[in-house]
């Protein structure tokens, strides 16, 4: 794989975009071979080959103004026509390229006759040339245009195959005589479908399209956003959703791929990255989970113990570090949901049973689920009081909140001794008044 950036646009094109563009590949694990190659490193290059279809005369300097080309335009419009270039500077006869010669454009002297190509995902396709515009290739300024750019490229890279959106495909016969002007072979090329946003629309900021880096910030794992993006357009077979990188790369073929555009599911991709959560293991989250900490971690054991407890819970990253914050957090800290409080610690004799309880706990060896279940359960039977009246308020005291997983897990991840801090906690707030309304 070589990375190439197309920059040459001086309007659209920004440092921090290359960037983006890097990162988001190292963030998604693609790697390349060679590059990354820049377009605006390559200025001469492609003055030169220009140069040369000059040369040639397969291309010719247009001295059109602006103020000319868009009456002409406006003119067609008025029309109703469709706007094609006059060719008034067609015919010129000059030589090659040189600057100082008054403003210009160099444009493509499109041959008459079809264009056609076997499209690997679309099947034959055919254009017609005198449909097609003579187009420029070397800007006033002197700059490129990506069709220039593109094919210099391709034929110095030695390109064979060409795979880009759908709609790139106007721009591919206008390559392809390129290519042949320059006596260049012409590659192979696949145009794969848009995506749609789940209006059925072209994908906008609204409906899902936005950088690999924002996905990560919703903490979105790599293999689950490379896994959604393979799945645009092809199918492995069968009902499979789940599909490795390695096998994928075994059976993926472009001629398989759909030529109806896809929809952009995000409710998909959260399904999708749930399912790689609860497949991977805590050491494999891990790494992926630090940047939503708020503080650095160091029990790495309890951290790990507690991921597991809840990575099937959670859709996201950043949801599995929220929900997980509560174990870190100072035991006093421990904030506790006002609907936990309502249902679970209202009655009176609440004190007396979370007492109980510590210090039946607190005498628990060794502190493991099995153990620590038996002595509440235990408890709960001497005392003649229904289990869940004991497991419900354990369950605020631990994690402020009225749901979490199996709590005797809960209380295995958090250790014997951050328990017994937190039903201290949790009895000194019930031993304070309640503030009146």
């Amino acid at each position: 794989m070589l990375l190439r950036i197309e920059d040459t646009d001086v309007e659209r094109s920004k440092q921090h975009h290359a960037e983006q563009i890097i990162t988001a590949l190292q963030w998604l694990g693609i790697g390349w071979d060679e590059g990354p190659l820049f377009q605006s490193d390559r200025m001469e290059r492609y003055r030169e080959r220009v140069n040369e279809l000059l040369e040639l005369g397969s291309a010719y300097r247009c001295y059109c103004s602006v103020e000319e080309l868009d009456a002409d335009r406006a003119a067609a419009e008025h029309g109703g026509r469709q706007y094609k270039y006059s060719g008034k500077c067609r015919n010129a006869s000059e030589g090659g390229f040189s600057a100082g010669i008054g403003s210009h454009v160099v444009r493509f002297k499109v041959p008459a006759g079809t264009i056609d190509f076997e499209d690997l995902i679309r099947g034959k396709v055919q254009f017609e040339g005198d449909q097609i515009d003579d187009f420029v290739l070397l800007r006033s300024d002197g700059f490129p245009t990506y069709h220039l750019s593109v094919v210099v490229d391709d034929i110095d890279m030695e390109i064979t195959l060409v795979a880009r959106g759908d709609d790139h495909l106007s721009n591919t016969p206008k390559h392809i005589l390129l290519f042949q002007a320059f006596g260049a072979t012409v590659p192979s090329f696949a145009h794969l479908p848009l995506i749609l946003g789940s209006d059925r629309k072209r994908l906008s900021k609204r409906t899902g399209a936005t950088s690999a880096e924002e996905y990560r910030d919703m903490g979105i794992l790599p293999d689950a956003l490379f896994n959604f993006l393979l799945l645009l357009g092809w199918a492995p077979g069968g009902d499979r959703e789940i599909i490795s990188r390695e096998e994928a790369s075994s059976l993926f073929d472009l001629r398989e791929v759909n030529k109806a555009p896809a929809v952009f599911d995000e409710e998909k991709l959260l399904w999708l990255n749930g399912q790689y959560l609860n497949r991977l293991s805590a050491e494999q989250i891990y790494p992926h989970l630090q940047r939503f900490f708020k503080h650095e971690n160091e029990d790495l054991e309890r951290l790990f113990r507690v991921v597991t407890l809840h990575k099937s819970r959670v859709r996201t990253l950043k949801d599995l570090a929220e929900l997980i914050q509560s174990y870190f957090e100072p035991d006093d800290a421990l904030i506790y949901e006002d609907e936990a409080v309502k249902k679970h610690l209202g009655e009176a004799a609440i004190a007396e049973r979370m007492t109980a309880l510590r210090d039946a706990l607190r005498s628990t060896e060794p502190f493991d689920e099995t153990n620590t279940e038996a002595t509440l359960r235990t408890l709960a039977s001497r005392t003649g009081i229904g289990a869940g009246k004991y497991i419900h308020p354990l369950r605020v005291a631990l994690t402020g909140r009225s749901n979490s997983p199996p709590i005797f897990d809960v209380a295995v991840a958090l250790g014997k001794e951050t328990v017994l801090r937190r039903l201290d906690v949790l009895l000194q707030r019930l031993s304070q008044p309640t503030p009146a309304n």
